[in-house]
This record gives C-alpha cells, structure tokens and sequence, in this order.
C-alpha cells in the first residue's frame, strides 16, 4: 500500500472547563491532524497534540517534524508500516507528539484497507484477543472541595466505578480536604486514584502518600518530577499506597530506567507521549516481564488520538485497570464524534464481518466531522504529495 496524498491541518479545541494541574491551567487543547491517502483511496488519521509539561515537543516543533515525516512517507513507495515508524524515530527523536500522529494514522490506514479494526491489528501482533469494551476511569473536576464533591456525585451516578483528582496544584491540606470531600460525596466504593503530575519534592511526597492513605487511594501518579526517577523510586520503597510512572515514562529509555530501578507499581502509557502504538506494545511488553501493571490514557487529546489510545487499551492482554480514556467530554468541540462511556467503560466499535451491515465499521471507527474541522482550525490546511 503506497500514501498517495497528505493533509495537515492545525486547530484549537477549547476545554468546557479549564483544567488546573500542577503544570500550569489548560484551557484549549491545540495540536495537528494528519489526514493521509492511499492510491487505492483508503484514509487514515492522526493528531499530535503536544504538552511540553509532559514530555513532548512544543507545538510549533511538533507540526514541523509532522510535515517532514509525512513527505518522507509521501516519498517512500510501498514500505511496510513498521519500517516507516522505525525510521520516524531517526527522523524525529525528540518530536513524539509528531510520531504518534503519523503512527496512528498509518494504523488507521492499514486497518481501513484491510478491513480491520485498529485493535485487531494490535492484538494479531501479540497473539490476543481485542476486548470488547474497556473499563475507564473519570477525571474529577473543581478546585475547592464543595466543587470535587459535586462533580464526584455526577459522575458515580453516570457509572464510573473509578475516580481521578489532580493534586498537587495547591497546599497538602487543600488536597486533603478536597480527597476527603470526594470520598464523604461518593462513599467507599469508588476506586479512587490521585494524580501528582510530579509537584512534590521527595519528603513531601512521603508526607501526602502517608496523609491520603487512609482515604483507599487506588494508586498515585508521579508524586515526583519526570527526572527524579531515582527518587521515585525510594518514594515507591516506603509508599503506603500503589505509584504509577507518567511522566517518568516519556520514552523507552526512560521506562527501561524505571523498571530497572523498581520505581513503579505501574506505568501509564499515553501513545501520544511516546510516539504511538508500535512504542506503546514495545514498553507494555517490557513492563508485563518485568511484573509491572499498565494502563492506558490519553493526554487530553481530540477523538483520533483517544481512539487510537482505546485501541491499544483493548488489545492489551490480562487484567486492565480502568484507563483514562473518558476526556472527549472535557472538550467543547472534537474533530469526530467518539462514543460516551456506558456505565465506566467505553465500547469498540463492532468487528466487521458477514452479515454485519453498514454499523460495522474498520480502522479507528471514526469518520471526520468537517464542520467541526472548520469551526476548530486555527490555519489552512497543507496538502503534501510525492
């Protein structure tokens, strides 16, 4: 299958309601979609939606290192998928934002062209079975208690079985009283998890594991900065409670680094911060023999890069923590419609097969709402041939 043709085109996407992390206020999600075409007239997209907080190139890098990636795929003739990814890296080290972009837009190109869906192409790659529905989890929303409370009870009423709090943004006492009011709103049932997004130094991190321990935290993500991994790893030693690797696990090396040292319970893998799928299985691999749990999220990204997070998500084997894959909702507009979570989990779109009609769908299930594309582009789009 050679790409025939290539479309880049930027955009905005405001946030309902900005979201504080310890990073600084999000209120926009901005970012890059790839639109490729195969000469047999097969599509496929992706989006980069770089957050240098967290591990990716800025925007302006990221949709100069996408543009170069897609005419070098543009010029490549028929190579497989797993070349082009490959010689991405090379390309573009430091722009993996871009890669994943490019990466899932090539999976949703194959898939489509084989009638597939992108998880079965996943799991044929690692001999399993895709799921058919996946279990996420539910970011709670609001910087004083009373708003965390509220926004909990909406949510447990919707069907999530599992809560998330950022904190770290302001004192150790205000998360506190923010984790207590979650917990008196929605009871004990709930899994909750919090997530640090690396705001405390070593010994305040030791403190707030102790402090929230009681509350049933499920587990907590990146207490320490992304760099800190030797640290992360004493705080792992003595934590009372689970500690999952975000931000500390960016990359191949630095997973490998992570799991070298023991410093995680569990990695998050974010395709959209690693560079995409193929890195993605790469570090589940590592992390299922090293005896380290992950799970799946995306970074507040437009519906083909939550998609292509759910894929992954549903061709992983074992046991799967709830994933953070329930974010299309914080955003006020998306580039295509993707389906709402159902009682905590968010369905695939069916397999296709004899007899299935028109419902069935193949690649990522998604099919661009150009409307939404006119109202969010913040550009004109570029369009790249051989």
């Amino acid at each position: 299958m050679k790409v025939a043709r290539a479309w880049l085109t930027s955009f905005r996407l405001p946030l309902r309601v900005p979201l504080t992390t310890a990073h600084g206020r999000i209120g926009s999600r901005e970012g890059v979609l790839l639109q490729l075409e195969s000469d047999a007239g097969a599509t496929g997209l992706g989006t980069a939606c770089p957050l240098p907080g967290f591990g990716t190139e800025d925007l302006e890098r990221c949709r100069a290192e996408l543009e170069r990636l897609a005419l070098r795929v543009l010029s490549c003739g028929a190579a497989t998928r797993g070349a082009v990814l490959d010689e991405a890296v090379d390309l573009a080290p430091a722009a993996p934002a871009a890669r994943a972009a490019l990466d899932g837009a090539l999976h949703d190109l194959e898939a489509r062209a084989r009638g597939v869906r992108v998880a079965d192409l996943l799991a044929e790659q690692l001999g399993t079975e895709a799921r058919a529905r996946v279990p996420v989890s539910a970011l709670v929303v609001g910087r004083r208690p009373g708003e965390v409370a509220a926004c909990g009870r909406a949510l447990a009423a919707r069907g999530f079985s599992c809560l998330k709090l950022k904190v770290g943004v302001g004192s150790l006492a205000q998360d506190e009283e923010r984790l207590a009011a979650l917990r008196d709103a929605v009871g004990s049932a709930p899994r909750v998890r919090l997530d640090a997004n690396g705001a405390w130094k070593e010994r305040e991190a030791a403190a707030a594991l102790e402090r929230f321990a009681g509350y049933g935290v499920e587990f907590v993500e990146q207490p320490v900065a992304a760099c800190e991994v030797e640290s992360l790893a004493r705080v792992r030693a003595r934590s009372p409670v689970p500690i999952a690797a975000d931000e500390s696990a960016c990359g191949e090396a630095q997973v490998l680094r992570v799991l070298e040292l023991g410093a995680a319970d569990l990695i998050v893998l974010k395709p959209s911060a690693i560079g995409g799928l193929r890195v993605a299985l790469r570090i589940a691999g590592w992390a299922r023999a090293a005896g380290v749990g992950v799970l799946v999220t995306s970074l507040l990204d437009a519906s083909p890069g939550v998609a292509s997070a759910l894929h992954l998500a549903a061709a992983l084997p074992g046991p799967l923590p709830a994933c953070g894959l329930a974010t299309s909702g914080l955003l006020a507009d998306d580039l295509a419609a993707i389906p709402e979570p159902l009682r905590g989990e968010l369905a695939l779109p069916r397999r296709a097969g004899p007899g299935r009609g028109r419902s069935c769908t193949s690649g990522l299930g998604l099919r661009l709402d150009v409307e939404a594309l006119a109202r969010t582009r913040s550009g004109p789009s570029l369009e790249l041939r051989p």
